[in-house]
């Protein structure tokens, strides 16, 4: 079953995308409704799970170093291996973000540390060993110009 949203669902989080500290009274005004129908909305959208609203960190100003790894599973793994491997990489402190994907790979993970060395000793750490891995690839980021759904305009300005 498709979740479908309103035209005005979308505006609201197009809103909040952008600032994700506007109020409901300025959604309102710029979309039309009123300051509680848009906070209907938003603590629905909330409820329901379709809205988080939560900081980004930029990685590349701090002067961390960031990557993201796919990895390719066992063909042969069993849903509990699979499971019990995901909720190791979400639960790893390094971790920022975990996809499961279709495609060549399986999993997309994003992971940061202090410098090269460390992010490839934390990387390193959550791979190796793991007998469910076929395969894995890392691809070291260098500057992010849009990370969930968030553009970073001033990046294009440094390009």
């Amino acid at each position: 079953m498709k979740k479908k949203l309103s035209k005005k669902d979308w505006q609201i989080i197009r809103l909040l995308k952008e600032n994700a500290r506007i109020s409901d009274a300025e959604i309102g005004r710029r979309i039309g409704l009123s300051k509680s129908a848009v906070r209907w909305r938003r603590i629905n959208l909330q409820k329901r799970g379709y809205l988080f609203i939560s900081a980004y960190l930029r990685f590349d100003k701090l002067g961390y170093n960031y990557a993201f790894v796919l990895i390719k599973l066992k063909p042969e793994i069993q849903k509990k291996q699979m499971i019990e491997f995901e909720k190791k990489l979400m639960e790893n402190e390094s971790t920022f973000e975990v996809y499961e994907i279709w495609g060549d790979y399986d999993i997309l993970v994003g992971m940061f540390g202090e410098d090269i060395l460390d992010l490839r000793k934390k990387i390193a750490e959550v791979i190796h060993g793991e007998k469910c891995i076929h395969d894995y690839k890392i691809l070291f980021g260098v500057k992010t110009l849009k990370g969930l759904e968030i553009s970073f305009k001033d990046a294009l300005t440094e390009l």
